[in-house]
């Protein structure tokens, strides 16, 4: 066997072979995994017939809807009980299977699942053939006959001698393959013994010769065309798939534990954040305790001061003393480096003095306004810190 051949797995009466080309058949027990690659189901020929159809190029797109009336003559049931699958031979032909609908729900829902996902063929066309030949293979009571590119059997041994007489086979060779010689010759007409080429073995050994190629119309078409595996995928992620459901599940838990813990720590937060609110400014409504309570403080200054004010109040003093004879009448300091400084000077040169000792410290003075009060002199500076 090369790696060209293809695997056969055969199935009649509910029970499964798999057939390697020159190996003895291997009975299926239980569920397959899976199978090599270039494998096909072999379905019963008797049950499925296979036929050539001529069909012109502009009705290939319609055919698989037009398939059941094109053929509705030759057939003797009804169309509507039958299941139709084609694939294309040539340009102009078509090959067609026909089985009925019953047969193929019968053999849905019996077979394995992985035998669902391979081709499924008419085991007749999967014996080897070219033109000018038919090949025959001899089983126990039967025989498997193909005589055309979509065309084969398997019919009864008392019945071969007419099918091949009604075949017109007369300058057909036949390849006959068989354990016996004599029960090829005793089945086949004298008439046709001229052409006979008997060969040793049986179905195995014939497929050797069998095109690489997937062999006719594959049935799962339509109505039956093959599902996604589900089955097959949970067999083979089941244990990841449960293990990741329970770690899920578990971290789902803990999460939960987690956030209700939080959410319980984070309302004790709030109480003890109001309890201390509460403290500094007992009345009003609470809605953001944090933005409150920053804003109030900086309503009283206590926000965004960049300076201490007693180091400031102590060189505005010393600088004062200096100049003698000034009497301070107000400081207005709302936070910042600046203030408003209101004194009382005997004359504008003392208030100018005043400035001048101010500047040469660590502030800048401005004289806003200055008058002349009683005997003396009313002035405001606007000091800024340096």
């Amino acid at each position: 066997m090369t790696s060209s051949n293809f695997n056969l797995i055969r199935w009649n009466e509910d029970v499964a072979f798999f057939l390697r080309p020159g190996n003895q058949p291997e009975r299926l027990t239980g569920e397959p995994d899976n199978f090599p690659e270039n494998t096909c189901l072999a379905l019963p020929a008797d049950s499925v017939r296979t036929l050539p159809l001529s069909v012109a190029p502009e009705e290939v797109k319609h055919l698989r809807q037009a398939l059941p009336f094109m053929l509705e003559e030759t057939l003797l049931e009804d169309v509507a009980e039958l299941h139709f699958a084609n694939v294309p031979l040539n340009n102009d032909c078509q090959a067609v299977a026909v089985v009925r609908r019953q047969t193929m729900s019968q053999w849905m829902a019996t077979l394995p699942e992985a035998v669902k996902e391979i081709p499924w063929i008419s085991e007749a066309l999967c014996l080897p053939w070219s033109a000018g030949f038919c090949t025959l293979v001899f089983e126990a009571d039967h025989v498997l006959a193909r005589w055309g590119d979509a065309s084969g059997t398997r019919i009864e041994r008392s019945l071969l001698p007419v099918l091949l007489e009604s075949l017109q086979l007369t300058h057909v060779s036949i390849v006959a393959y068989c354990n016996d010689e004599a029960v090829v010759r005793a089945s086949i007409p004298e008439a046709l013994h001229s052409g006979l080429q008997i060969r040793q073995g049986g179905l195995s050994e014939a497929l050797l010769l069998a095109n690489p190629e997937t062999p006719g119309p594959d049935l799962r078409q339509g109505d039956f065309a093959p599902r996604l595996p589900y089955a097959r995928w949970w067999r083979l992620w089941q244990t990841v798939l449960i293990t990741l459901a329970v770690a899920v599940v578990l971290k789902t838990g803990v999460s939960t534990v987690d956030y209700v813990s939080l959410k319980k720590e984070d309302l004790r937060l709030r109480e003890a954040i109001q309890q201390s609110y509460r403290r500094v400014n007992p009345k009003g409504a609470v809605v953001d305790v944090e933005k409150q309570l920053n804003r109030q403080l900086a309503e009283m200054g206590a926000v965004g001061a960049q300076s201490a004010f007693t180091p400031v109040l102590v060189e505005l003093l010393s600088a004062l003393g200096e100049v003698g004879d000034i009497e301070l009448t107000s400081v207005n300091y709302t936070g910042g480096k600046e203030l408003r400084v209101n004194f009382s000077a005997p004359d504008f040169q003392a208030v100018e003095r005043v400035r001048l000792a101010l500047e040469t410290g660590s502030f800048r003075a401005e004289l806003e306004n200055s008058n002349a009060h009683n005997e003396g002199v009313v002035a405001r500076l606007r000091v800024e810190v340096r």
